[in-house]
């Protein structure tokens, strides 16, 4: 991994986290797999600039808007992996919030295994011994955050991202 950073704080905080693991190692930027930069990236002529991240080497892809440094070294581990970001796809299918990927609670995760399952909000009621309208309430809450037109939409999505363990 190299670093390629005009936020010094952020490299300092970075370097200091990948010196306490195995699985990342600093390099130089002709050596390394992932490279974290926050340069401007020129484009058109134009220059990209702001608190945009980016890792590995694509501009298009790859870029993060987090200063959480346990993020960077996440999408690092992801993409020295073979892995690519996308977060434009993603916002496309409306399934990022603030820059993240969707986040169910606890009980969403276990209204969303219901769901898989196929049960109706009176079966998920009585599975979490809820009310038929909190049931309801959960069911709506993860049509919205996972960008689903239905629950069949729904499910498919969270089999798709993983969302719960089958």
């Amino acid at each position: 991994m190299a670093f390629d950073l005009v936020d010094v704080a952020l490299e300092q905080v970075l370097r200091t986290i990948v010196e306490g693991r195995h699985d990342f190692y600093e390099a130089s930027p002709e050596q390394a797999v992932v490279t974290i930069s926050d340069r401007p990236q020129f484009e058109n002529g134009f220059a990209h600039t702001g608190r945009i991240l980016r890792v590995g080497g694509d501009a298009g892809r790859n870029a993060l808007e987090t200063l959480d440094p346990g993020l960077i070294l996440s999408a690092a581990s992801l993409i020295a992996a073979g892995y690519t970001l996308d977060k434009e796809r993603a916002e496309r299918e409306g399934r990022t919030s603030g820059g993240g990927l969707v986040r169910l609670s606890q009980r969403e995760r276990q209204v969303a295994d219901l769901l898989v399952d196929g049960a109706s909000n009176k079966v998920i009621a009585r599975a979490l011994d809820i009310s038929v309208h909190t049931a309801k309430f959960h069911v709506t809450a993860i049509l919205d955050k996972l960008g689903a037109r239905n629950r069949a939409d729904a499910v498919s999505i969270i089999l798709r991202e993983g969302l719960v363990a089958i």
